[in-house]
């Protein structure tokens, strides 16, 4: 691992009824180890479609972070999709 900060984004598409609680729910990354910070945005043309970035120490500490759910918990929160969503880690040049 390296010890450069990293920024993972993911986009992410909520039923239109759940999107307030999903947007919510990214309040919850604040207490992991090794979050630094997120912004959320919205698109333009699809109000349901969500874009996260966050930065974090380490590819390790949100990979940690998502793997710290139950099970139940984690079908919970991807119950608020209305797809499956995409991301990717980056680091800074």
């Amino acid at each position: 691992m390296s010890n450069k900060t990293i920024t993972h984004i993911g986009t992410l598409y909520a039923k239109p009824e759940h999107i307030h609680n999903l947007i919510q729910s990214f309040e919850g990354l604040k207490q992991a180890a090794g979050y630094i910070s997120h912004v959320c945005y919205r698109d333009l043309e699809d109000s349901n479609k969500l874009t996260l970035v966050e930065q974090w120490e380490s590819k390790g500490d949100h990979e940690d972070f998502v793997n710290s759910f139950s099970k139940e918990a984690m079908e919970q929160w991807l119950a608020m999709l209305s797809q499956e969503g995409e991301d990717s880690y980056h680091e800074k040049l």
